[in-house]
């Protein structure tokens, strides 16, 4: 059922514009419910998200679970590509591709998590995506491709 209503609601409105208005609502469903982002930043081809790390996120070693950096990395790099969507139109994510470089242990601070475009083309979009810690050092980043559904 909510799923029918945002549909409604969002039907006649630009990929940015359904992006801004859902960081506005601050409702959240699913996945989004699940992770507790924030946004920071929205742009043409860019977005910021800010993600404090969550207890029922730590993984056996008690660090934070390379599905949840994954998942946050999907989510950066699939609301860029929602930027510059026209009303109507849709995408999915087609692969990802993943890196971990430094765990995170510290529960206590918040990270950056920036997805962004870096092609457009008529079907299909390449996406890069980083999570920075607190002090700005390199967490995980990843790659993904989109296509226009």
């Amino acid at each position: 059922m909510r799923e029918t209503n945002l549909n409604t609601q969002y039907q006649n409105m630009s990929g940015i514009q359904r992006l801004q208005l859902f960081a506005q609502d601050g409702t959240r469903g699913g996945m989004d419910k699940n992770l507790g982002y924030g946004f920071l930043s929205i742009q043409p081809g860019e977005v910021q998200l800010s993600y404090t790390p969550k207890e029922q996120h730590m993984n056996l070693i008690g660090s934070l679970h390379g599905g949840i950096l994954a998942s946050l990395l999907d989510a950066a790099m699939g609301c860029s590509v929602l930027t510059l969507l026209d009303d109507q139109e849709r995408y999915t994510m087609i692969d990802l591709n993943t890196k971990f470089v430094k765990a995170i242990m510290d529960f206590d601070q918040q990270l950056t998590v920036i997805g962004e475009v870096d092609h457009a083309g008529r079907r299909t979009f390449a996406t890069s995506g980083r999570i920075l810690d607190s002090q700005g050092r390199l967490i995980a980043k990843a790659m993904a491709n989109a296509i226009r559904i």
